[in-house]
């Protein structure tokens, strides 16, 4: 027999709900025979605060009262509206600030305002050929952070990355080549005709707009 007290290897299924039935009425029997200490029946509910000491259910409530009140007091009520949170009316505000300050203005600006400057300025532009520049400069006027900085060592500089030494054959994706490259195309030439066949296209568009233009 196994240790739950049913019979092991191959039995009947009618052999075993009896037995299991038999199983669970002794367990039960077990269970109403042991003395209240031991099953804890009837034994009262304890209370205990925060260090595990035992207390009265007196204190137990006060202290939930005073923790709910004080929860109350953290939180006061807020007047929110449906389908959105904090997030979403504070960016609602903003969204309306800009619209009366927008509107606060004459239709005819003469010059840009310190705001569309200020903007101007943050914006940047994918093509712009001084954005590397600028990138380099905000990453070396960055502070330090981490162990090196905590200690004062100046951080070594990087190590530039190596290039390639030869130009790059143009391709539909600006992929430059690896460092080790020596120049030579050893490929079946399909990037080369697929960028011709592409601008003869565009010249082609090109022309048929100015062919229609001047038959107008």
């Amino acid at each position: 027999r196994m240790s739950s007290g049913l019979r092991a290897g191959l039995v009947q299924g009618a052999v075993l709900r009896d037995e299991a039935a038999r199983v669970r009425e002794e367990r039960r029997a077990r269970v109403e025979a042991a003395p209240a200490e031991e099953t804890g029946k009837g034994a009262g509910t304890v209370y205990r605060d925060k260090s595990g000491r035992k207390i009265t259910r007196e204190e137990w409530v006060e202290q939930r009262q005073t923790k709910r009140k004080k929860r109350i007091s953290e939180y006061p009520e807020q007047e929110l509206e449906w389908g959105g949170g904090l997030k979403q009316q504070v960016t609602k505000d903003e969204e309306m600030a800009e619209i009366e300050r927008i509107a606060a203005q004459p239709f005819a600006r003469m010059e840009p305002d310190a705001k569309y400057l200020e903007e101007l300025r943050e914006r940047q532009d994918w093509n712009d050929p001084m954005r590397k520049v600028v990138d380099e400069d905000d990453a070396a006027a960055a502070p330090r952070t981490g162990a090196a900085a905590a200690r004062g060592v100046q951080e070594a500089p990087k190590k530039p990355k190596p290039k390639c030494p030869h130009p790059p054959w143009p391709n539909r994706f600006n992929i430059p080549p690896g460092y080790r490259w020596d120049g030579k195309v050893r490929g079946n030439q399909y990037e080369k005709r697929w960028l011709e066949t592409r601008n003869q296209r565009e010249f082609q568009k090109q022309e048929q707009y100015k062919y229609e233009m001047e038959e107008m």
